[in-house]
């Protein structure tokens, strides 16, 4: 196969891309009832779209093929972005439509998504990706000796890149398997007495520092920012301040990711947006750090852009952990169950991807 810079290229527009372009047909999230039906593909940066799972038997009607590249027309900063849908779902009418194309495949379909999303910055809130200008949008496709697009190609791409990503997952997961090979037996939660913290009493809590994009300089140094993805990395930069820190749990006290938390094991600089947890009674580690991250996470529902999560209510406010005989929180336990918890997720994932190979096997080229 032709490396991607050999291949030859051409422009061409939505309208012409696809045999057929319609809008998604469900209404309000609210309106939507919760199930294992099908998915909600919502207008969203994040996790190709996907933002929970639903119920068809009330509004069947609300269902669009799958084997679809769906547009985020507007909303959530997302406006411009193309995701590959290989199931049937459920979009939003009037953020979302969808497009359908008989030689679309899954991995040609994500290939042209990724290249379709690579117009977003044309798109905003005040400049949604509606009407003539996403029929217009022109997006660079390689092309076979008929000038036309090469999908055969693109699916050998999009595979070959897949089955390097799924070897090196693998190695890495059997890494994690045997550094966390030592499973010891444990109650279970439901098993063991709990007991209400406040955070204050657990953590010490230092602040972030402000980091203007304009006066940041591209490196490689993760910057945490308040968000509620990617682990917290807003960017990368070249730049240091006083809230330089490494295996540390990041909350947010701000923003869309409000009270969640992020642990950073690698040295990292803090947006004033984010908080620093460091332990006060217990050396920090992953195992208990992620942890703690989700006894904070329950605390979310309390918390909102009226009602921020700023450092009083930080520190006032009560998380449930499991307790030892004296009813200190038991940091033993919470590393146990972590460990216990990771290694059985990755033996799932191996055990998936092993089973995927032996029905499907590809070979990865680098």
């Amino acid at each position: 196969m032709k490396k991607i810079d050999e291949k030859n290229w051409a422009a061409f527009n939505v309208e012409s891309l696809f045999d057929e372009i319609k809008a998604t047909k469900g209404k309000t999230t609210g309106q939507l009832i919760k199930g294992d039906d099908v998915p909600y593909i919502a207008a969203a940066k994040t996790n190709n779209g996907f933002a929970s799972m639903c119920s068809a038997k009330e509004h069947p009607e609300w269902i669009s093929n799958g084997n679809a590249i769906v547009f985020v027309q507007l909303g959530d900063g997302a406006a411009g972005l193309a995701h590959y849908i290989p199931m049937d779902f459920i979009g939003m009418n009037g953020k979302t439509s969808s497009g359908y194309n008989a030689e679309l495949s899954e991995n040609s379909g994500v290939f042209i998504a990724k290249c379709l999303s690579s117009n977003k910055a044309i798109f905003s809130h005040g400049h949604s990706w509606t009407g003539r200008r996403l029929l217009s949008t022109q997006t660079m496709l390689p092309i076979n000796t008929d000038g036309k697009p090469d999908y055969d190609y693109m699916s050998q791409y999009t595979q070959q890149k897949r089955a390097i990503l799924l070897t090196k997952y693998q190695k890495y997961a059997r890494k994690r398997v045997i550094e966390l090979s030592e499973h010891n037996e444990i109650p279970k939660p439901c098993q063991k007495d709990w007991d209400a913290f406040l955070i204050s009493d657990v953590f010490d809590i230092f602040p972030g520092k402000r980091l203007v994009a304009a006066n940041s300089t591209p490196g490689n140094r993760p910057f945490i920012g308040a968000l509620d993805n990617s682990n917290g990395v807003a960017r990368f930069v070249n730049d240091t301040n006083i809230s330089l820190d490494k295996n540390v749990l990041g909350v947010n006290y701000n923003g869309n990711g409000m009270v969640i938390g992020f642990y950073h094991p690698y040295e990292c600089i803090f947006s004033d947006d984010v908080k620093r947890f460091h332990l006060k009674h217990h050396e920090d580690n992953e195992f208990v750090l992620l942890f703690m991250k989700v006894a904070i996470l329950q605390q979310k529902s309390k918390f909102g852009y009226l009602y921020k999560f700023n450092a009083e209510r930080m520190a006032n406010t009560r998380i449930m952990l499991p307790v030892t005989d004296d009813g200190t929180p038991d940091y033993k336990y919470m590393e146990q169950y972590t460990k216990n918890l990771m290694l059985r997720k990755y033996k799932q994932y191996l055990a998936y991807l092993d089973s995927k190979e032996k029905t499907s096997p590809v070979v990865a080229n680098d």
